[in-house]
């Protein structure tokens, strides 16, 4: 039985692997290994000066804190579980747990192998910025423990069986990992150590509290469908991709966003993509990308690598957005009401452009306080360029792709 239940996952997994594949082709062929190419020697030759000339006074614990967190946090499991398995599967509620294992290793040993990549690269920096820096391997140490820890927690509040449950112990998991790091930068060895093994101790306690079910079928379907989703929307930034099941999240604080729309055909489909936006799934991966892109911008600002890694963030925010174009391809009602064709390109790339200006100027908001002013204009102004570009660039391929539309019917 054990070895069906194995068989069957890796079934699962060569089946979403094998639908996925075709599409890596085209995005190679985008020329995105190229650009990943040269960002890493870009990258590598400015770290490379920046080891040299180190700045006194950088904040190198809350820069390592910040590196460290996501990958440690984030503790995601793929069980490729599908809606019919609440039916055939439930006799082996039992025996699930010989499915769940091998999951669970291989999502842990995968995020701690790039987590420890990211720690061979900043642990450099670490000790040329901080005269009293534990070691390499104290380090590794205490980041598998939080990736362990992360990844348990994780896994544990699928199992939770009220939603309050889930949502207290995934801020506790939050707040916890970010103290066993915090601990381990900040205080002396012995007590950072004592601290950290108090910390994963109390937290394991904890996780035993709350009442769990055996198999979370539901919620471990959903989530799974959201992480198939998500790929799916990545490879959408570079090519037509099937559109799977969306999730819809009714947002009460950005409810007046699109409600000023004129009440006229041309700017109907305006108001669908604006809600679309901020209903969607898009959303909260906007926002914790920009975050993300505020923190490194203003761990680079210093330098000229900053302005790239500046141009780098508002390019990929576009490629974010680009999923906008196929959200309502198969929506019945736009082939019935009476809504110019072209309005659905023309709304949607000037949405896409209006809220990829307002992430270069957030963006912008950590270089504004650093170097020459001069500079800093400059640099706003090339933002407002690569919006511009991408915005051409967006226009350009969705009317190439109506045209062989064209030519294919």
């Amino acid at each position: 039985m054990m070895n069906d239940l194995l068989k069957l996952r890796q079934q699962r997994q060569q089946a979403f692997w094998g639908e996925v594949l075709p599409y890596l082709r085209y995005v190679m062929q985008s020329g995105l290994a190229i650009v990943t190419f040269f960002l890493l020697i870009v990258f590598a030759a400015w770290y490379t000066t920046f080891l040299q000339n180190v700045p006194q006074g950088l904040p190198v614990h809350w820069i390592l804190l910040i590196l460290f967190t996501p990958l440690s946090i984030y503790g995601s499991v793929r069980t490729y579980m599908r809606t019919a398995d609440i039916v055939f599967m439930l006799p082996l509620e039992v025996r699930m747990r010989e499915y769940f294992a091998p999951a669970w290793r291989s999502s842990v040993i995968g995020k701690t192998i790039w987590l420890l990549i990211l720690a061979l690269v900043a642990f450099p920096f670490y000790v040329r910025a901080d005269m009293n820096a534990k070691s390499l391997s104290l380090l590794v140490i205490v980041l598998i423990i939080a990736k362990l820890l992360g990844s348990y927690g994780s896994w544990q509040e699928l199992r939770m069986n009220t939603a309050a449950a889930r949502v207290g112990y995934r801020l506790l998991r939050y707040v916890l990992i970010i103290g066993l790091l915090a601990a381990f930068l900040w205080l002396p060895l012995m007590t950072a150590l004592i601290a950290v093994v108090v910390i994963a101790l109390v937290y394991i306690v904890l996780l035993r509290i709350p009442g769990k079910a055996s198999v979370p079928w539901e919620r471990l379907i959903a989530t799974e469908r959201n992480h198939a989703a998500g790929v799916m929307r990545m490879l959408g930034w570079f090519v037509d991709v099937p559109n799977g099941e969306r999730k819809v999240s009714h947002r009460r604080w950005l409810s007046f966003v699109g409600n000023r729309v004129p009440w006229i055909p041309a700017k109907a489909f305006r108001f669908l993509v604006s809600k679309t936006l901020v209903r969607g799934e898009l959303l909260p991966i906007l926002i914790r990308f920009v975050v993300i892109g505020i923190v490194f911008v203003l761990i680079t600002r210093e330098s000229w690598f900053g302005i790239v890694v500046y141009l780098l963030f508002i390019l990929l925010a576009g490629m974010q957005m680009t999923s906008l174009r196929k959200q309502h391809t198969d929506t019945l009602w736009l082939s019935i009401y009476p809504i110019p064709p072209e309005s659905q390109r023309l709304e949607t790339v000037k949405l896409i452009t209006q809220t990829q200006i307002w992430i270069t100027l957030l963006l912008w908001l950590p270089l504004a306080s650093a170097g020459d002013p001069v500079r800093m204009i400059l640099t706003f102004i090339a933002g407002l360029v690569a919006v511009w570009l991408y915005r051409r660039s967006l226009n350009r391929k969705w009317l190439k792709d109506i045209e062989a539309e064209a030519e294919f019917d």
